[in-house]
């Protein structure tokens, strides 16, 4: 299994992933023509696409679902309430939303040779998954937008061997911020999003003994900064003893390399 996190942070986010006989996105956060350019960035060809998951109905993960799902005719799976949302918004804009295959939260099914596992977390939206995708031996798990870890969260990451996972904000940053008290208290609560420190003590506590790869993802533009995150979580990988794993921290402008996910 193979996988790209094509672009994260609150602009769009979209995750490559490759296994199982088929190719899949992990949102659709970006315009169609963005997409497409990112996916030809990493040598992937946009109609080879065979499905997208959708985690959750934000714009920053559906923007261009409905115009590439419509051209490249592809499947696209989301559990009812995420669909029913989704479908919504699109009739509003005056879409014709995509047929969707639905799932139920926390119930495992396949596509190709790929196992899906769509772990239900805590976010400001109707239904939010994150997934935990397997090939034969080997575990990907994506997991942002998330207000706190829950115990399913953590047993989930526990499992992998590459995790794209949360690390949004510093919280000193965040709350010295021009942001508005509201606004503040949403992301810093358990329905927003994990700070750089909540991320190192997810990691700790569901301690994946057979992770090989973290992507660090969805870093706010203005209240995180990447050496901040990264430093924080390369310290933590340390004191667990955890220097053997490979660290990268996603960019919300350009896709980072394909990567093997490895056990």
């Amino acid at each position: 299994m193979k996988f790209s996190v094509l672009a994260s942070g609150s602009k769009g986010n979209a995750t490559f992933v490759e296994g199982g006989g088929v190719r899949l996105l992990v949102d659709v956060g970006l315009s169609c023509r963005a997409l497409e350019q990112r996916l030809k960035t990493i040598g992937v060809e946009p109609d080879s696409i065979h499905a997208a998951l959708i985690t959750h109905e934000h714009i920053d993960h559906m923007q261009g679902l409905q115009r590439f799902a419509a051209k490249y005719q592809i499947d696209v799976y989301a559990n009812e309430g995420t669909a029913a949302v989704m479908e919504r918004q699109m009739r509003r804009e005056k879409k014709e939303p995509p047929p969707f295959v639905l799932f139920e939260s926390n119930m495992a099914f396949s596509i190709g040779d790929l196992m899906i596992t769509p772990v239900r977390i805590s976010h400001d939206t109707a239904e939010p998954v994150g997934y935990l995708i397997e090939e034969t031996s080997t575990t990907l798990g994506v997991f942002t937008d998330l207000g706190i870890a829950s115990e399913r969260v953590l047993s989930a990451m526990a499992q992998c061997h590459a995790l794209v996972f949360e690390s949004n904000h510093d919280l000193e940053m965040l709350r010295t911020s021009n942001r508005g008290y509201a606004l503040i208290s949403r992301i810093a609560g358990n329905s927003g999003h994990l700070s750089n420190e909540q991320a190192c003590e997810a990691m700790v506590q569901a301690s994946p003994t057979q992770l090989k790869t973290l992507v660090l993802a969805h870093l706010s533009g203005e209240c995180n900064m990447p050496q901040v995150a990264h430093a924080m979580m390369k310290r933590t990988l340390q004191l667990m003893q955890r220097e053997d794993v490979s660290l990268h921290v996603a960019s919300q402008v350009e896709p980072l390399p394909i990567m093997d996910v490895l056990c």
